[in-house]
């Protein structure tokens, strides 16, 4: 099925919604994390990725460290940088919407094919189905974060869930926050 920005608008106003209150995982370049004073810990570049197209402000995390460190590794497999440091931090969130790709009924309400998540974006001229589900997502306002299946685990035959949290979209009660050395966040959104 061929979908477009306001299909999936509209798909989502129907779709079911999980709550996710837990410890997500984040693997960065060391360098790139440490080229801002202080650390920017959610930092968004806005450049597009698997779940949204540039200018959509967002942060990724993976269920678990094996995950996110599965998911850098592909990132830079055959790359100069594949050895470089990079620096593993948590996030506690408690969002209480959040569109999960990993359960067939969302996929069928929103009439996307599971195969359709695993799709290339890097080369795409124009925007990808889950980018376009992404910005749909980011636009609408309905969900805070868009929870599906790793590409990278599931290229190892493991099984793996990432989450892309939306910036614009996490407000209270809804909370992203990056664990430190004490109970104070490092920083925080909203």
């Amino acid at each position: 099925m061929s979908h477009d920005l306001t299909s999936l608008k509209k798909a989502l106003a129907t779709a079911p919604a999980m709550t996710v209150k837990a410890k997500l995982f984040r693997r960065v370049e060391f360098l790139a994390l440490v080229s801002i004073t202080p650390p920017n810990w959610l930092y968004t570049s806005g450049k597009p990725q698997r779940y949204n197209p540039a200018g959509v402000h967002c942060v990724y995390f993976g269920a678990d460290v094996n995950v996110t460190r599965t998911e850098f590794e592909g990132i830079w497999q055959g790359l100069k940088g594949a050895n470089q440091p990079a620096t593993d931090y948590g996030a506690s969130v408690d969002l209480q919407r959040v569109l999960d790709l990993t359960s067939a009924a969302t996929l069928k309400a929103l009439k996307v094919n599971f195969k359709d998540l695993f799709k290339s974006w890097r080369r795409a001229k124009t925007p990808t189905l889950t980018q376009l589900l992404g910005q749909a997502v980011s636009e609408s306002g309905l969900f805070a974060a868009i929870c599906y299946p790793s590409k990278a685990a599931a290229g190892r035959g493991q099984a793996g869930v990432n989450f892309v949290v939306f910036r614009d979209c996490v407000k209270h009660p809804d909370s992203v926050e990056i664990l430190g050395p004490t109970s104070k966040p490092l920083q925080k959104w909203p």
